[in-house]
This record gives C-alpha cells, structure tokens and sequence, in this order.
C-alpha cells in the first residue's frame, strides 16, 4: 500500500509545481520599469538619493545594469501647462546581463531609503529596445 501511495505521490507531483518559462526573446535589454509617488512622510531629494544608491550598489557588485529615474511631466487641466512632477517618478532598471548578486546590507540599505520616501504605483517589465543603427 506504501509503494501504491508513493507511485501516485510521484506521478501528481510534477503537476503541482509551478510551470517554468522560457525567457522572452528580446532585442535590447529586458527592464524594470515603475511609477513612484513622494508621499508627504518623503523627499523628492529622498528617492534621488535612493536612486543613486541603488545605482551605486548594483555598480559594487559588478553589474553593468543601467538605472535612472526622470520625473513625470503632468499637464493642468484648465490652463493645459504642462510641467514636471516633483512627486512622481518613473524609474528604469535596465538589465544588461550578468548574476544577480547577492543582497546584503548595502541593498537593504538603498531598499530602506526607497521606502522612506516613496510609494510604488505600479510596476512593469519591458522589453528596452536597442537603438536603431544611425
């Protein structure tokens, strides 16, 4: 009865894991992007810094990823001026290859400073495109 209930444990198994994809094809580099909104408990110059630091950490583990952040440009409904956000940011990760490296006090750090001065809206992977040939 053991062997019966073990066959059968190990044929429904492999149904119970979680299906693994292959990657997407993509010309360019696959990227993280997010919107990111400064609540009033936040600092624009807070998530700038957040942003550099987390740049700076990626850079000290050897990755070549690419980060940046560039405000939203918002447009007044009634006078139709447009002008930059100083509280929402779009943010872009970059990735260029490579291992993932190990998450340490630095990145908990950077992680911590995002927190505390940022909300994530919402959050996307893309497919960043390479330029075309001039």
């Amino acid at each position: 009865m053991r062997k019966f209930l073990f066959l059968i444990a190990m044929a429904v198994a492999p149904s119970l894991l979680p299906a693994q994809t292959p990657p997407l094809a993509c010309d360019g580099h696959m990227a993280t992007v997010r919107i990111s909104e400064i609540p009033a408990t936040g600092t624009k110059e807070g998530f700038l810094a957040a942003v550099a630091a987390h740049k700076a950490w990626y850079a000290s583990h050897g990755s070549k990823d690419e980060l940046f952040a560039s405000p939203l440009v918002v447009r007044d409904e009634k006078t139709r001026e447009r002008s930059y956000s100083s509280t929402q940011f779009m943010t872009f990760h970059i990735l260029m290859g490579g291992a993932q490296a190990k998450q340490d006090e630095g990145y908990e750090a950077f992680v911590k400073m995002y927190r505390a001065n940022s909300v994530i809206k919402s959050e996307y992977s893309i497919c960043m495109p390479n330029p075309p040939a001039k």
